[in-house]
């Protein structure tokens, strides 16, 4: 996380790891403007990976990489957990439910297909390539407690991670 978030643009990396599902992330990552996922600094990163995402990415498993660009956002924190649902453009989005429940953050995000997609050496290192998303919300609670209860009253079908850790740029000394 420490060499995307040194990127231009980069603002924050955030590890999170499943509750309920053993063996699955989440990387969630903040940026100034979608275009810092273009940058020239990123792409030659993903083109030379460290021996750690040498070691890791081939174990990689059912991935989904899409940089979003933000439709709706109240509050700007990370807090313990993050609650993630994945919708189709149609499908009923449980924004103003959710946002009963004073969530330090809440985002409803646009993915974008095309936007950081070139071909690099990471994306060879994985054995599938990664799916992308229509839209999401992804909504940062204060506990694990209060992500699965909006999780069981607004999105049943919602995703719960629990955060391990988030890196800054001003953590780098940037």
């Amino acid at each position: 996380m420490q060499e995307r978030v040194g990127c231009p643009g980069w603002l924050r990396g955030s590890r999170f790891k499943a509750v309920t599902k053993s063996g699955r992330y989440l990387l969630f990552y903040d940026a100034e403007t979608a275009d810092a996922y273009e940058s020239d600094v990123y792409y030659a990163r993903l083109r030379s990976p460290t021996e750690m995402s040498r070691a890791i990415f081939p174990k990689f498993r059912d991935t989904w990489r899409t940089v979003c660009t933000v439709e709706r956002r109240l509050g700007d924190g990370i807090a313990a957990a993050v609650l993630t649902l994945r919708l189709g453009a149609n499908d009923p989005v449980p924004f103003e439910a959710l946002a009963a429940l004073a969530p330090a953050r809440l985002d409803l995000l646009q993915g974008h297909k095309s936007v950081g997609q070139a071909h690099t050496t990471e994306k060879d290192l994985r054995p599938a390539p990664d799916r992308q998303i229509e839209r999401a919300i992804v909504a940062f609670f204060w506990s694990v407690e209060d992500a699965e209860k909006a999780r069981a009253a607004h999105a049943p079908s919602a995703e719960v991670f629990a955060l391990r850790h988030t890196v800054s740029k001003s953590d780098l000394g940037q």
